[in-house]
């Protein structure tokens, strides 16, 4: 059994930082399912976001293209 750190949940700026966009993009890329992530309830309406590192890895796969 994996160790629960081993894939740790990352929020949308961190996950915006590693993959060197905006914030607001990851969070399209969420809702259109380019990207999976972890919706959150919140206070405000929005709720919030938590992303996989294994997630992020996998999406960087999806868009390496062979030349």
């Amino acid at each position: 059994m994996a160790k629960p750190d081993s894939d740790p949940l990352l929020t949308v700026p961190e996950t915006a930082e590693r993959l060197r966009s905006h914030p607001e993009t990851v969070r399209q890329m969420l809702r259109r399912g380019d990207l999976v992530g972890i919706k959150f309830s919140s206070a405000n309406r929005h709720g919030t976001w938590k992303i996989r590192e294994s997630s992020i890895e996998r999406f960087l796969r999806r868009q390496e293209y062979a030349a």
